[in-house]
């Protein structure tokens, strides 16, 4: 292949970020060698925008800087050679500035995908841990209540959990054992009896949790004095 400006440009921008060779930056990048080879024929106009938005951020580039090694005198992306409708044809520093969105778009997206994820697998872990987290507040209870109970030894076992919890930012809704009013919003009533009017002062018996404030599990009451 003709060493072309275009070509030399395209490997000089592959090895400056660190890629040694054009099919690892199209690796990287996850696009076809297709789409490299070309650019380095110069046919920038030809490349799709979702390609151009991926090499630009895996070389590192902004897309207007990527258009300044790669585009030549080639029309950009998204424009067309034949006249439009009313005769003109769109500037390239408005098809840039297009691109510039887009790049912008999906960087963005890239930044929120590691919280995204991390949300995910906190989400699929605590239901895992549903069990534990509605069953054990209230058997600690009954542990502290009684001081010959063997199962009180296991409560410093739960802080690392609790510290996980926390890190996670899932709060616990008010503890067992304690008197608050209803709301059913946040309270299950798993009485016999008839629920409760909003504000009456009941009984929690197991915890609720909110996580990243978004209601997770709702705290069980009940009328009564003793768990």
């Amino acid at each position: 292949m003709t060493n072309t400006p275009y070509r030399k440009n395209l490997q000089n921008l592959c090895h400056q970020a660190g890629y040694h060779s054009l099919p690892k930056l199209a690796e990287s990048a996850g696009i076809s060698t297709w789409y490299l080879y070309r650019l380095e024929r110069g046919l920038i106009a030809q490349i799709p925008i979702g390609i151009m938005v991926k090499l630009a951020i895996a070389l590192g580039l902004s897309l207007e800087g990527l258009w300044g090694q790669l585009g030549g005198t080639e029309t950009p992306p998204g424009t067309t050679q034949n006249p439009s409708v009313d005769g003109q044809n769109p500037q390239p520093h408005q098809t840039i500035q297009a691109l510039q969105r887009e790049y912008d778009r999906l960087q963005q997206q890239l930044a929120d995908q590691p919280q995204q994820l991390a949300n995910q697998w906190q989400q699929q872990a605590l239901e895992i841990l549903e069990p534990w987290l509605l069953q054990w507040p209230t058997a600690a209870v009954a542990a502290q209540q009684n001081a010959q109970w063997p199962a009180q030894k296991l409560l410093p076992l739960t802080k690392p959990i609790a510290a996980l919890l926390q890190q996670w930012q899932v709060e616990a809704i008010a503890t067992v054992g304690e008197m608050v009013p209803y709301d059913p919003q946040c309270h299950e009533f798993i009485g016999p009896e008839p629920p409760p009017e909003l504000g009456t002062m009941v009984l929690v018996r197991y915890i609720g949790y909110r996580h990243n404030e978004a209601l997770l599990y709702r705290a069980k009451v009940s009328y009564g004095a003793d768990v």
